[in-house]
């Protein structure tokens, strides 16, 4: 089996045997691009979105380039999940490959949640400065936080505040400037008893965000606070 993990970068590993990444950086983007979008892609889309400065002609040997040095990397039963036809790439859904990404969005569609969230050992794509890749982590990322807040919700409902504010506060790291994600932990402590926690969340909030984005926070933000610190 291919195992491909995208989460805290990207790795993979056949029959438990690691798979050397190609030296070629944008062949690498192309497999963690095909990984996470199963199927057959038009060789044309494919050229015209990993080399788009350069000729169609070009782009198109570049492609070529690039899935023979992921041949290579894979091996030869590797390589027979990378399916590439005279107009088509992509990598066979039904040849043995699992995508933690992938089992991911499949867990939370089943309700495993829990599941779901252990998978993610780090941001979606890490190290991939593609403009497609920091697009679908900044998804990923909303869609943790949705998860998360799944749980925590289900925490609180059955009184394990302790439980509720760990999940909320996993949500404050991974949406570090969310107003959102931040009230929810404010209220979480402040039911919790521990106002003043609730308050240096607030604190840090607002010197993150003037820090670095020169903003200030919203008004339901700062009216929560004034109902704290009362």
């Amino acid at each position: 089996m291919l195992r491909v993990r995208l989460f805290g970068g990207v790795e993979a590993d056949l029959d438990g045997e690691p798979v050397e990444a190609p030296a070629r950086r944008r062949a690498w983007s192309l497999f963690a691009w095909l990984a996470l979008h199963r199927g057959l892609h038009p060789r044309g889309e494919l050229a015209a979105r990993f080399w788009p400065d350069v000729l169609d002609q070009s782009a198109r040997a570049s492609l070529r380039s690039a899935l023979w040095a992921l041949r290579r990397a894979l091996g030869a039963p590797g390589a027979a999940c990378l399916v590439a036809t005279g107009d088509r790439v992509g990598i066979d859904p039904g040849a043995g490959v699992w995508v933690d990404a992938l089992a991911f969005d499949e867990l939370v569609a089943e309700g495993r949640l829990q599941d779901a969230v252990d998978l993610c050992e780090g941001p979606l794509l890490a190290g991939v400065d593609d403009d497609w890749a920091l697009r679908a982590s900044e998804e990923h990322r909303g869609r943790l936080v949705e998860v998360l807040e799944r749980l925590a919700a289900a925490a609180a409902s059955c009184g394990s505040l302790d439980e509720a504010v760990r999940l909320t506060r996993r949500q404050t790291a991974i949406d570090p400037f969310g107003e959102e994600t931040h009230r929810r932990l404010m209220r979480r402590l402040a039911i919790a008893g521990d106002r003043p926690a609730a308050l240096m969340v607030h604190a840090r909030l607002v010197d993150r965000l003037r820090r670095e984005l020169r903003l200030a926070p919203s008004a339901m933000t700062r009216q929560l606070a004034a109902e704290l610190r009362q």
